[in-house]
């Protein structure tokens, strides 16, 4: 089976390191700068969501800091995702940083069962992939990416429980599935520097840290080119409003980045 096909059977595929461990300790550290409020390009991220002491979100990263900016901006993995999902042109969405404390447990410290393409309305496709790169060892026992295989097949499901839920301490909550549907998940074992992809309907989470060590991790979220802006409402920050509705996204805050172009 090519990769390709494994990812449009499964909607999700583990690929090669793209970091080498130098890089890792380089990328480590500029990540542990931005989580903790040190932006040396100037700008503050778009977002940054406090999860107790469990963990951290960070949008819009790359804004902050230019080591983060290179990851999320790479030819090589912005063409592997383009490649799996199919399309000929893909531009960033947005991306986001996540870190777990060490030994974290509580519902603060997981990430629900959820579909990205849910908290997606305002792009009309759901030709939408994820890249997510490991900068630790990910496995079950770090709170690595779980996917729930070919769950992209269901179309978009409602009632998931993401980043919240008193039950989400022990096992995950599963979302309702299609009838006939099989529930199958996995958790991939990854080197840091490693990638995984996935469709934005595939249902996937991670679990608590119970590492000694941190857990960092940086989402590259992409839209093909066909992707338009929909459902749009002003927000006090004013995102989006370069766009218009009905038209792709393009400018600033959503640069090309397969095919890419210096």
């Amino acid at each position: 089976m090519t990769d390709r096909a494994f990812f449009v059977e499964n909607g999700y595929w583990v690929g090669p390191p793209v970091l080498d461990a130098t890089q890792v300790a380089v990328v480590s550290k500029h990540f542990d700068a931005v989580v903790t409020g040190q932006y040396e390009r100037g700008r503050a991220p778009r977002g940054v969501n406090q999860f107790g002491d469990a963990m951290v979100k960070v949008a819009w990263a790359l804004w902050a800091d230019a080591v983060i900016y290179q990851v999320v901006t790479d030819p090589v993995i912005a063409e592997t995702a383009a490649t799996l999902l199919g399309v000929p042109e893909l531009y960033l969405w947005a991306d986001s940083l996540y870190w777990k404390a060490p030994q974290a447990v509580g519902e603060n410290a997981v990430v629900g069962w959820h579909q990205d393409k849910q908290y997606w309305a305002t792009s009309s496709t759901d030709q939408m992939i994820t890249a997510c790169v490991a900068l630790y060892d990910a496995n079950e026992t770090t709170g690595g990416m779980r996917f729930a295989c070919g769950s992209h097949r269901w179309g978009l499901v409602g009632g998931t429980e993401a980043l919240e839920g008193e039950a989400n301490t022990g096992e995950h909550r599963r979302p309702p599935i299609p009838v006939g549907a099989r529930w199958e998940e996995v958790c991939p074992t990854l080197m840091p520097g490693q990638v995984t992809y996935h469709h934005a309907l595939t249902f996937h989470g991670s679990g608590t840290n119970r590492s000694p060590s941190p857990r960092r991790s940086i989402t590259i979220h992409y839209v093909s080119g066909e992707g338009r802006l929909v459902n749009w409402e002003p927000t006090d920050d004013g995102f989006f409003s370069t766009i218009g509705l009905g038209n792709p996204f393009r400018g600033p805050l959503f640069p090309r980045l397969w095919p890419y172009v210096e």
